[in-house]
């Protein structure tokens, strides 16, 4: 039966009802009514669900950006669509969607039937060999490209690109329950006569690179499936917790483009390209309303033009909601090197200091955003220059035959991109 209406459930707290509705133009549209016990538990004005969604009891929330927010916890492009072709449901109709794959979704929250509370654990994991992941790999990938089921899809992953979340224990993989969290999320590497064949290589690099630099906390290697090469990267919305359900606790996210209330349905959208948002300057705002400073998303802005990564774009960027109702800029994620490739667009997916050409910008471009933010100019200066010194020390100590799938000219571009934008600063 299809759902109409869901509980969202978060830090142990019925927060609100997502309702499904349309417009006049029978467009889907989502109604949001909060629960009094999250008032009681967070606050009035609390934004411990969204930025874009403070708790108000007093006020009706907008259905269109209730619709925009939840429609950014779904997967896009055709993974989206088969998945709900697999559930019976509309595409475009996100409660619905959520009313089957919402046990776990990114971040902390679940969705369940109204009145009921989400169960512990569904007690319903199942080990997987190299063949089982191989087998689930391929399968989003058929899924990606038009093809196949999700018989097998136990949650739902924002992005274009094909993945699957497992649980890793004691060294072994499993396929989670419905509602049991994930632990790792895997991503099938493009095919090996691909332009991109490294892709899921400089990622794994990149993201080396940006834990010894202090900008995340994740561990990403790529590794082969019975013949399936895919990067195996750990989530930072769950942490090991001996206390909680599963020894797993989930911590809230959102990504920018939920949090200023952009409907990427147009995958377009969450690129800046020279529109008004959005924009960094507005992820920045969002973290001071938030009481979080805004100088670690100026070190991320640093790291990927130095690394090359142009995909930088607004869900490509997150904010932690914690459980006490603090703030902070997620650990980098998905950032990859791709100026070496001769193909590679130039443009950055977000402007800085009105400047998205990948060669034209500066150390003095990265300044000078930090400072329209509203950072001091030797405070905005030193957080660029920090972040530059640590990422030459890292590339002089990554262990480069830990990444055999990152080419030369990938190392080499980033050390001379590195270093033109510290030197342009002097």
């Amino acid at each position: 039966m299809v759902a109409t209406a869901i509980d969202a459930w978060l830090y142990g707290e019925r927060v609100a009802t997502f309702s499904a509705g349309r417009s006049q133009r029978g467009v889907p549209r989502v109604a949001l009514e909060w629960d009094p016990s999250a008032t009681a538990r967070w606050g009035y004005g609390s934004r411990i669900l969204s930025h874009l969604l403070p708790i108000d009891d007093d006020a009706p929330v907008s259905p269109a950006r209730a619709t925009a927010w939840l429609d950014g916890l779904m997967p896009e492009g055709r993974v989206r669509e088969n998945m709900a072709l697999e559930a019976g449901v509309d595409p475009e109709d996100a409660v619905a969607f959520f009313g089957v794959y919402g046990g776990d979704t990114v971040g902390a929250l679940a969705f369940v039937a109204p009145g009921t509370v989400p169960p512990v654990s569904t007690g319903t994991r199942v080990r997987l060999d190299d063949g089982g992941v191989a087998a689930l790999l391929r399968e989003g990938l058929a899924r990606a490209g038009g093809h196949g089921r999700s018989r097998h899809l136990t949650s739902s992953l924002p992005g274009m690109e094909p993945k699957i979340g497992l649980v890793r224990r004691d060294g072994a993989w499993w396929r989670a329950g419905r509602t049991d969290p994930t632990t790792h999320i895997l991503k099938v590497a493009r095919a090996a006569d691909s332009p991109t064949a490294d892709l899921v290589d400089t990622e794994a690099a990149a993201l080396d690179l940006a834990r010894r630099v202090g900008l995340t906390t994740i561990d990403a290697e790529v590794v082969t499936f019975d013949g399936v090469r895919a990067i195996v990267v750990s989530r930072y919305d769950r942490v090991a917790d001996p206390e909680a359900p599963g020894g797993l606790r989930r911590i809230h996210q959102e990504d920018a483009a939920q949090a200023l209330g952009i409907n990427t349905r147009d995958p377009e959208r969450k690129f800046q390209h020279g529109r008004a948002i959005p924009s960094l300057a507005a992820i920045a705002q969002v973290l001071r309303d938030d009481g979080a400073r805004p100088d670690p998303l100026l070190a991320l802005t640093t790291l990927n033009l130095a690394v090359g990564n142009t995909d930088a774009h607004a869900k490509n960027v997150s904010l932690l909601r914690r459980a006490d109702g603090t703030v902070a800029l997620a650990p980098a994620y998905d950032v990859s090197m791709h100026l070496h490739h001769g193909h590679a667009s130039r443009v950055f997916a977000m402007d800085v200091a009105g400047e998205r050409d990948m060669d034209a910008l500066t150390g003095a471009h990265l300044v000078t955003e930090g400072t329209a933010w509203g950072l001091p100019r030797r405070r905005s200066q030193r957080v660029v220059t920090q972040t530059l010194d640590a990422l030459r020390t890292a590339l002089g100590e990554i262990d480069r035959d830990a990444h055999p799938g990152v080419p030369v000219a990938a190392w080499s571009t980033v050390e001379r991109r590195t270093d033109a934008l510290r030197a342009s600063l002097d």
